[in-house]
């Protein structure tokens, strides 16, 4: 009768242990789902805890946020956009989720769900800058300045000294048709930032919109100083005719990106003037500045590129690169 009872005690500590290590292992994912810095990582980690059975509801709400996230990251929208709404069904409190939420659809072009989505972050975060500012690029994306001025207006109470919300509120009021609030914006961006490429820029097309030559001149070589990859720059001071040395740069940068575009982007991106994408949920570069009017395109290709499209990122490019690529894709906005 011993050698059962011992037997039986050997497979109670071995269920205990077997107990504690998958205790162990739920707690190791749960924290990598929250924190790991490697997507690939996150998106592993993610999955184990939506598909754990220990797991509460606010964990797999969480795993999916955050791997939602992550797949929005790597350009995969449609599955992220279905992550992110799981996740508002476990967690309707989650701002965040929401948040992630809009960003997606504004990329996918579900510009009133985005406004929807934001409103919520509002609803939900009444303090919360995002969900003001990203309502505000929203409905200008949408062609709605009035409702951007506004939004842009209630980030810069809450965060006064935003030289971003500056440069997103000027593009508003340019949009709108008021140049002179438009200068004004972008001049206090770059008091704030006196390195801001793009609030050069845009001050500079406002100086010309409203003729006033010689200031936009200087506004698009401050532009190019800061920010060589700033086509519509150079595009402006060939307009003027003061482009001087910048041509031959200019155009090294333009070829050099439409190559790498070449390479790495056309097998799902309509990479020209025309035509259309190979990867349906994959948009034309042509169109990028549509989606992106109020941020430059440097994080979201610094961050990574899916290959393909609904990947996670398979390769990341050095910052000279990006540049390129940058260039390239901004020739194209000034085409249109």
């Amino acid at each position: 009768m011993v050698a059962p009872r011992k037997l039986g005690l050997a497979a109670g500590s071995m269920l205990v242990l077997f107990m504690v290590a998958s205790r162990d292992a739920a707690a190791d994912a749960l924290a990598e789902c929250r924190t790991a810095s490697n997507a690939e990582i996150r998106l592993r980690a993610c999955t184990e805890v939506i598909g754990g059975s220990t797991a509460t509801a606010e964990q797999k709400a969480l795993g999916y946020r955050n791997r939602g996230r992550t797949r929005a990251e790597a350009g995969a929208t449609e599955a992220a956009l279905s992550d992110l709404t799981e996740a508002i069904k476990l967690n309707p409190a989650d701002a965040q989720a929401y948040g992630y939420r809009a960003q997606v659809n504004v990329s996918r072009r579900n510009l009133d769900a985005a406004i929807a989505d934001y409103s919520d972050v509002i609803r939900l975060r009444p303090k919360a800058v995002l969900g003001y500012s990203g309502r505000g690029h929203a409905y200008l994306v949408k062609g709605d300045p009035q409702q951007a001025v506004d939004d842009f207006s209630q980030a810069l109470r809450l965060a006064p000294g935003s030289a971003v919300a500056y440069n997103n509120r000027g593009l508003a009021y340019k949009a709108s048709g008021n140049l002179p609030r438009a200068i004004e914006d972008f001049t206090l961006a770059i008091s704030i930032n006196p390195l801001y490429g793009l609030a050069y820029n845009n001050r500079a097309y406002s100086h010309e919109a409203a003729g006033r030559k010689a200031e936009a001149v200087a506004d698009f070589r401050s532009a190019l100083l800061v920010d060589p990859a700033l086509a519509g720059a150079r595009d402006g001071l060939a307009r003027l005719g003061a482009l001087g040395d910048f041509a031959s740069e200019s155009a090294r940068l333009i070829s050099e990106g439409k190559a790498l575009v070449e390479m790495h982007c056309a097998r799902c991106h309509a990479i020209g003037a025309d035509g259309a994408s190979p990867h349906t949920n994959a948009p034309a570069f042509r169109s990028l500045h549509k989606l992106h009017p109020v941020q430059a395109l440097r994080e979201p290709l610094t961050r990574g590129i899916a290959a393909p499209h609904d990947e996670m990122p398979k390769f990341k490019l050095p910052d000279s690169d990006v540049d390129k690529i940058v260039a390239y894709i901004n020739s194209l906005e000034v085409r249109q």
